[in-house]
C-alpha cells in the first residue's frame, strides 16, 4: 500500500503542469472544473470512487472523469511527455471500458492529453462506436482540444463519432493572439514576418501533423504547408509556387523559431483550427484581425481589417448573388470576398451554379504575406480557383484584368499613403465594374470631402 502511494504521488507531481494546462483549457471550454459536489463537472483521481463507488474501476485513477447530468461522460489521461500521447490515450480508453464492463455508467469519450509549456501541448479525442474507438470529428476533421461542453452533448447525442466543432469566439482569438506574439517575441521574430509564420503554420496543420522536434520542425512546416497547396487542382502551377514560396520559413530569420513551434502548434490545436476550417467561419480573417491588432502596431503595414459583421453586411446590402462576378481590388486576408463567397455560395441551387461561384471572385494585394493569406482564406473555404493576384490594382498590366469586368466589388482601402490616398482605390473600384454594377465601400466620412 505505502509504494502505491509513493507512486501516485510522483505521478501527481511529474504531471501538475499539465494536469493544470487541462484544467486551464476545460474551464475554457464551458466546463466547471470543480468537484460535482460542489456543483462542478470534474472528479479527479481519488474523488471518482468516492463519489461514484461502483464505477468498477478497482482503484484504478484516471487523471479526471467530466461529469454531466449527474453522470460520467469522459475520461482524460494526461502524462507530462509529448511522446507518450499514444499511452495517455491508451489508458483513457482502458479507463473507459472498465467503467463500461461494471454496467452501472456509459461513457463514450476518450482523451488523451500529453507536453508541457516549453515542447508543445497535445490533446487526442477518441468516441467508442459499435465498431470501436474512433476519433471524434467535425466535418471530417478530428477535435484537437478538450471537447466543449456543446461539443459532448453533441457528440452522445450523434453517437458515431461526430460532433460540431464550437466556433471560438473573439475573446478565444485575443487569448491566443496575445499568446503567440509573445512567444514570437521570444523568438526574435521580426514584427512583418510574425504573420507568415501563422499563414504557414495553419497550412502545414491543415494537411497534417507537424513534426515539433526542433532540428526537424521547419522542414516539416514548409513540407506540409507545400504539400497542402500543391494538392489544389484549379490554381495555376506558376502561382502555386508563388505561394509556397510566400510562405515558406527558411532562412536566419527564422532558424530561431524551431525551438517554439511545439508552442505555437498548441495554441492553433486549442482552437481546432482544422476543424473550424471547414466551417463557415472566416478563421484566418478573424485571427489575423486578433493577431495583428494585439501583437503589434499594424497601421505601420498599411493593413485594414475589416470587422466580421461588417463585411457581412456589406455584401447584404448589396444583394449579392450567385451569378455575381466579385473584386476587391484590395484584399487583406480576403474578409469582404469570404463573406460574398459564402452568401453566394448558400444561395447556389446546383452544382453548376457552384461552380460558377467559385469561378467568379478575384482579389488583389501587393504584400506577398497578406496576398498568401487571402488565397489560402479562399482556397480553405473551396474556392482553389487562384483568381488571387499579389500585385498592384494600379498597375497598367493589372488594370486588363479590371476594367468593366465586374457587378460587385467591395473596399476598405489601405490607410492614407502619399501616392495612393484612398480616393484613388475608391476610382479605381469604380471602373472594374460594369454598368448598373454596385461598390460597397469602408471609409472615414472626411475621404468624401476631397
Amino acid at each position: 500500500m505505502a509504494a502505491n502511494k509513493r507512486t501516485t504521488r510522483r505521478k501527481t507531481r511529474s504531471e501538475t503542469r499539465a494536469r493544470y494546462h487541462i484544467r486551464a483549457q476545460a474551464k475554457k471550454r464551458g466546463w466547471d472544473t470543480h468537484h460535482v459536489d460542489t456543483g462542478g463537472e470534474f472528479l479527479e483521481e481519488n474523488e471518482t470512487e468516492r463519489y461514484f463507488p461502483n464505477i468498477g474501476l478497482g482503484g484504478k485513477l484516471p487523471d479526471f472523469v467530466m461529469v454531466l447530468a449527474g453522470e460520467p461522460v469522459a475520461v482524460i489521461e494526461a502524462k507530462n511527455d509529448l511522446k507518450k500521447l499514444n499511452t495517455a490515450i491508451t489508458e483513457a480508453c482502458d479507463y473507459a471500458e472498465e467503467i463500461n464492463r461494471s454496467g452501472k455508467h456509459t461513457v463514450n469519450i476518450a482523451i488523451g492529453a500529453a507536453g508541457e509549456e516549453d515542447t508543445g501541448f497535445s490533446v487526442m479525442v477518441l468516441y467508442l462506436t459499435k465498431k470501436g474507438w474512433k476519433p471524434l470529428t467535425s466535418h471530417g476533421a478530428e477535435l484537437t482540444n478538450i471537447p466543449s461542453k456543446r461539443e459532448t452533448e453533441l457528440a452522445i447525442q450523434a453517437g458515431n463519432s461526430t460532433t460540431v466543432v464550437t466556433v471560438p469566439d473573439q475573446s478565444d482569438f485575443i487569448d491566443a493572439a496575445i499568446e503567440l506574439s509573445s512567444i514570437l517575441r521570444q523568438a526574435k521574430i521580426e514584427a512583418p514576418l510574425r504573420p507568415k509564420v501563422i499563414g504557414a503554420m495553419v497550412a502545414a496543420m491543415y494537411e497534417g501533423e507537424i513534426v515539433t522536434t526542433p532540428s526537424k520542425a521547419l522542414a516539416s512546416v514548409n513540407s506540409l504547408a507545400a504539400a497542402a497547396i500543391n494538392k489544389t487542382t484549379d490554381i495555376p502551377k506558376k502561382k502555386k509556387k508563388q505561394l509556397i514560396d510566400a510562405l515558406k520559413l527558411s532562412g536566419a530569420d527564422f532558424n530561431r523559431l524551431s525551438g517554439y513551434i511545439g508552442r505555437v502548434v498548441t495554441i492553433l490545436k486549442q482552437l481546432n483550427v482544422k476543424a473550424v476550417l471547414q466551417t463557415d467561419t472566416d478563421f484566418l480573417g478573424m485571427f489575423y484581425e486578433a493577431f495583428l491588432r494585439y501583437g503589434y502596431d499594424n497601421n505601420s503595414l498599411g493593413i485594414v481589417f475589416t470587422p466580421r459583421h461588417i463585411t457581412r453586411f456589406c455584401v447584404e446590402l448589396t444583394g449579392v448573388r450567385p451569378k455575381d462576378r466579385v473584386i476587391d481590388i484590395a484584399s487583406g486576408t480576403g474578409g469582404f470576398l469570404v463573406a460574398a463567397f459564402d452568401r453566394m455560395l448558400a444561395q447556389a441551387k446546383s452544382n453548376a451554379q457552384r461552380e460558377t461561384v467559385k469561378s467568379n471572385i478575384s482579389g488583389f494585394d501587393t504584400n506577398p504575406t497578406i496576398w498568401a493569406l487571402s488565397t489560402l482564406n479562399m482556397f480553405f473555404r473551396g474556392d482553389g480557383k487562384g483568381h488571387m493576384e499579389n500585385g498592384s490594382c494600379f498597375d497598367s498590366h493589372n488594370r486588363a484584368l479590371i476594367d468593366e469586368k465586374y457587378t460587385r466589388a467591395y473596399l476598405n482601402p489601405p490607410f492614407s499613403q502619399d501616392e495612393e490616398p484612398e480616393r484613388m482605390f475608391i476610382h479605381t473600384a469604380m471602373d472594374a465594374l460594369e454598368p448598373d454594377g454596385i461598390l460597397a465601400a469602408v471609409v472615414y466620412a472626411g475621404i468624401f470631402a476631397d
